[in-house]
């Protein structure tokens, strides 16, 4: 019975590996996802999701910089970020291909997973506090509780009560 229902399953798979770049303890989303052996026709699409630059917060920053600056280094970023995890998945043997966006990626991973047609959204989890939590949220929380398709929240160490 079991492998009738296999025969029938999807082979093609869209996974889509949301990645910040950030070195705050995340976990590895691209690492969680490559470990996963996936049917030979899987297509990974690798997302960062470069925040928009406010002024308010431009004037927070050492140096006298514009906006435009900020922004832009925060697109390399972003950029460098994508190929990195792209070239990580190639020398793994998967295909993959790479995306950055501008904007809010609490918002913009689950509408891009539904524009691209993923079947599944990879996600990493950082240890923030409650407090942290409360005040800025939660990339991973707002991705599980809106995406239109399963997500996968890949978390540093074992889970603890």
């Amino acid at each position: 019975m079991i492998s009738q229902v296999l025969v029938h399953s999807k082979l093609d798979m869209r996974i889509l590996i949301a990645v910040s770049g950030s070195n705050d303890g995340s976990s590895d989303p691209v690492a969680a996802a490559a470990s996963i052996p996936w049917p030979e026709a899987t297509e990974f699409r690798v997302l960062t999701i470069a925040e928009n630059v406010h002024p308010p917060v431009v004037q927070l920053l050492e140096g006298a910089r514009d906006v435009a600056d900020v922004q832009h280094t925060a697109d390399n970023i972003a950029a460098n970020t994508v190929a990195s995890a792209v070239a990580q998945l190639h020398s793994r043997g998967f295909h993959a291909e790479g995306v950055s966006r501008e904007g809010d990626p609490k918002s913009m991973i689950g509408d891009y997973a539904k524009e691209w047609g993923a079947d599944l959204i990879v996600v990493g989890s950082c240890d923030k506090s409650r407090m942290e939590t409360f005040f800025v949220g939660s990339v991973s929380r707002s991705v599980v509780e809106h995406a239109s398709c399963s997500v996968l929240v890949a978390r540093t160490g074992a889970a603890q009560n």
